[in-house]
């Protein structure tokens, strides 16, 4: 009657080694943006002010959930712009925001279809 058993437990050892190995292809990589999106930046240019990173990250957590992780900025005579990840997933989001840190505007650079 061990045998059975000790059967029956490898062929549970089997199933879940397998479900572990075909779960997500792509766990631990971030969502990529979406086909044809503007670049997403994952560099912080040097003249971007904590103000406009603080601005952006708080309107982000703010219609968000889960974790907002800022990964990049650039800047420009308009706007500047700071790039961030949010959750688990990382989806990828951009917010233009003025230097001062006032008006901030977000946006979700994902695929919105994407599995």
């Amino acid at each position: 009657m061990l045998f059975p058993r000790t059967a029956s437990i490898l062929a549970a050892i089997a199933l879940v080694s397998a479900c572990d190995e075909t779960a997500s292809p792509t766990a631990g990589t971030p969502m990529a943006p979406a086909p044809g999106a503007p670049p997403f930046i994952e560099t912080m240019a040097p003249e971007v002010s904590n103000a406009a990173v603080s601005s952006c990250q708080t309107a982000l957590a703010a219609q968000t959930s889960g974790g907002v992780t800022v990964v990049g900025s650039e800047t420009s005579e308009a706007a500047t712009a700071i790039y961030m990840r949010v959750g688990a997933n990382g989806a990828p989001w951009r917010c233009l925001v003025a230097a001062d840190g006032s008006g901030p505007e977000v946006m979700f650079m994902g695929d919105e279809g994407a599995a």
